[in-house]
């Protein structure tokens, strides 16, 4: 339970509505900490204007509470947290802050997250690098939000792309070239040099760069199994026995303009090969039919037109209400000090992750595919990442929780004393110094975007705030000394930058980045 939600019961359990009770930071942050637009909502039913509704709303609130101050300002509710009531959250805040208690966690929710699912064809590059950290903090953040979310990775390993792919290493390990529509390049003459099948080193090699940037999958699905076990032949079937396909020049067609489409899609040519959207269908029927309650899909960004067809299929097999989200990424371009990168100095070729990896840490690869939202293209900067300044923002929030651990190890045996003094601060306590207020406020907010994360899917959110506690902390130090000889201040101060430091990790242990103690 966050301070918001508790605001948010108080609010509900005052005010007699059936208007939706929601919360804002005001655009004037002298004005309070939240603002309800409540009155204007009430002004019809209630036949007042709203500031009159609003005032005698706070002047009722005001006097059910010591942890607020309600005050009306141009018709809007705005609220103000008492030092005392911030100092009290800050005793809540542990390495499971944000974390829903037994019972408030959704009942029953079982999502299955679909991500990276590159062909293995070929090595990872830094698109599917996006796509992987993407997924991947999605998974972390749901979870957290106690949801239960499996992360699969679907392996399209049939068709006539793997045909080429298997030939074009054959050739090479015989001495000949590759055929002319085939795969080329180092990857082909290293994978030759193997014994095995080409796909599954390949795959193999695709795992190993995933773990490399702590991306792991707790399923892998094979597009074959689709087809040996006959589940592409029973969706079709589902399909027909909804009278969701016909026959035309002989093919079979879905009718999907009858489900949102905006026209109808082959799923078996007049040749008799079943389309990639047959197989695809099968597999999202095979999602439903495991008992995934929710089905998350993150794709490229030239997978936009094909979200249509996919959701018309699941509409025509599992009724009106498709449960699927699809989250496109878009692409990502490499610069170096400035200048674009696209090929790698050893090869020639495409930059593989591994090399990106390899180059400027896992963490700055993590966090700088992170910190953009994903329907954006992203400029990646490779000089930007590696340097060891507040320039890098990854370094920047590194250093802000190492920092904060250092002044903990320097505070040594005073925290003892410090610890029994903060037990005695009361409601009396000193007024909080603006540095205070404002990085406690930032604190307490973790549990809001964590909640507005699991619900929009954008982790950019996450290093948005992480940098923003940062600056607040850089702030806050620089504006109050925290050990000194007023062992009641220097426990205050000590049990703030504590919850930084905890908050920071938390953040930091989501997107799967290092939270050092020195740097």
């Amino acid at each position: 339970m966050s301070l918001r939600n508790d605001l948010l019961k108080l609010l509900r359990e005052n005010i007699s509505t059936d208007a939706p009770l929601t919360l804002a930071e005001p655009k004037n942050l002298d004005y309070g900490d939240y603002a309800t637009n409540i009155a204007l909502r009430l002004a019809k039913t209630r036949q007042k204007a709203p500031p009159v509704i609003a005032q005698e709303l706070c002047a009722a609130l005001n006097q059910k509470t010591a942890d607020f101050v309600f005050t009306e300002i141009h018709g809007f509710i705005n609220i103000k947290i008492r030092d005392a009531c911030l100092r009290r959250e800050l005793g809540r805040i542990t390495p499971d802050y944000g974390r829903p208690a037994a019972g408030e966690s959704p009942a029953g929710q079982k999502i299955l997250l679909e991500y990276v699912s590159a062909n293995p064809t070929g090595p990872l590059h830094i698109g599917h690098g996006r796509w992987a950290v993407l997924g991947d903090i999605i998974a972390r953040v749901l979870s957290y939000c106690g949801q239960q979310v499996t992360k699969e990775f679907y392996i399209n390993d049939a068709g006539r792309q793997i045909n080429n792919f298997i030939a074009s290493v054959h050739a090479v390990r015989h001495g000949q070239p590759p055929p002319e529509d085939g795969y080329h390049g180092t990857y082909i003459t290293e994978l030759a040099g193997l014994d095995g099948d080409p796909v599954e080193l390949m795959l193999s090699r695709q795992k190993a760069d995933l773990k490399n940037i702590r991306a792991e999958f707790d399923s892998w699905f094979s597009e074959k199994t689709l087809h040996q076990s006959g589940a592409v032949e029973r969706a079709l079937a589902a399909l027909q026995k909804q009278n969701a396909v016909y026959t035309r020049d002989g093919a079979l067609w879905f009718k999907s303009t009858d489900y949102g489409d905006d026209k109808d899609r082959v799923l078996v040519r007049s040749s008799g090969e079943k389309t990639y959207f047959t197989a695809d269908i099968a597999y999202h029927q095979d999602k439903l039919d495991r008992g995934f309650d929710r089905l998350i899909n993150i794709w490229g960004a030239d997978h936009h037109g094909y979200i249509p067809r996919v959701q018309a299929a699941l509409k025509a097999l599992a009724g009106q209400t498709a449960p699927l989200t699809v989250i496109l990424g878009q692409l990502v371009n490499l610069y170096r000090g400035g200048e674009p990168v696209k090929m790698s100095k050893r090869t020639g070729e495409l930059i593989t992750l591994q090399e990106v990896a390899a180059e400027i840490g896992v963490d700055a690869v993590r966090y700088f595919l992170a910190m953009r939202s994903a329907d954006t293209a992203l400029d990646f900067d490779l000089e930007l990442a590696k340097k060891q300044s507040n320039d890098n923002p990854v370094y920047y929030v590194q250093y802000a929780h190492a920092r904060i651990c250092s002044i903990l190890r320097q505070a040594g045996a005073a925290q003892g004393e410090a610890a029994s003094r903060l037990r005695a601060l009361t409601a009396a306590s000193p007024e909080l110094h603006p540095a205070e207020r404002v990085l406690i406020l930032k604190i307490i907010r973790l549990p809001e975007e964590l909640e507005a994360v699991s619900q929009s899917y954008h982790i950019h959110r996450l290093c948005s705030y992480a940098q923003e506690l940062a600056a607040l902390f850089h702030n806050f130090y620089h504006e109050c000394r925290v050990i000194s000889a007023d062992t009641a201040t220097t426990a205050a101060r000590l049990q703030i930058i504590r919850a930084t430091q905890t908050v920071l990790k938390i953040i930091l242990d989501l997107l799967a980045v290092t939270a050092p103690e020195q740097m």
